[in-house]
């Protein structure tokens, strides 16, 4: 079942994107842990999202096709100049997620990951009981956040700004009920190396978070 936000009845679904032109162009962002101060298990974890270009707009979908037991509860957009108005597009069953999310920022990465957290284009928050209503893993649950491009930005401008060398725009994740109750933050710039250092402990001194 897809549920649809009021006010997009007239859009057409492709999967579980929005999206009417067949040719849509649509790119995998991968997400990686950056936080870890509870030296959780992060074996299984495959966190995601999928961009789509819409014309005058980019959809971001967000999966969890993860095998561990997890759960996708807050997702943190930097502010990005290319950008406006985002909102929650469609959601999967299963998801209910609301504008604003808690904490209203994002743990701070480190300097591997872009450094200082630059302040937040949107944010957005599962509803209460957050592990019912988070995109929960196994890959069945999603959830699409819409923004409108401004001025002359393209599709092309935002994958840039997300994948670059130096990334100018980033996207970052909270991640509840790890195996023994843990959480982690996720982030869509992967450090030097970070696929050998996903497993160490993260940032030394952030508060424990269950």
């Amino acid at each position: 079942m897809i549920r649809v936000k009021p006010g997009v009845a007239g859009l057409c679904l492709a999967g579980v994107l929005s999206a009417c032109a067949g040719s849509a162009i649509a790119d995998r962002i991968d997400l990686f842990v950056y936080e870890n101060a509870d030296n959780a298990d992060l074996s299984g974890l495959d966190l995601w999202a999928k961009l789509t270009d819409g014309g005058t707009f980019i959809d971001i979908t967000f999966y969890n096709d993860s095998t561990a037991s997890s759960v996708v509860t807050s997702i943190y957009f930097e502010k990005f100049a290319g950008l406006k108005d985002g909102r929650i597009e469609a959601e999967s069953a299963g998801v209910n997620f609301s504008d604003g999310a808690t904490p209203p920022n994002p743990a701070q990465p480190g300097l591997n990951y872009g450094g200082s957290w630059g302040g937040n284009l949107y944010s957005t928050d599962a509803n209460p009981p957050p592990a019912h209503n988070g995109i929960n893993h196994g890959g069945t649950e999603w959830l699409t956040i819409r923004f409108d491009y401004v001025g002359g930005t393209t599709y092309g401008d935002v994958k840039s700004a997300l994948t670059a060398s130096d990334p100018t725009w980033r996207i970052a994740q909270h991640v509840q009920g790890l195996p023994g109750g843990f959480s982690v933050w996720s982030i869509s710039v992967p450090a030097p190396g970070s696929l050998a250092l996903v497993g160490l402990a993260g940032l030394a001194g952030l508060r424990r978070r269950r």
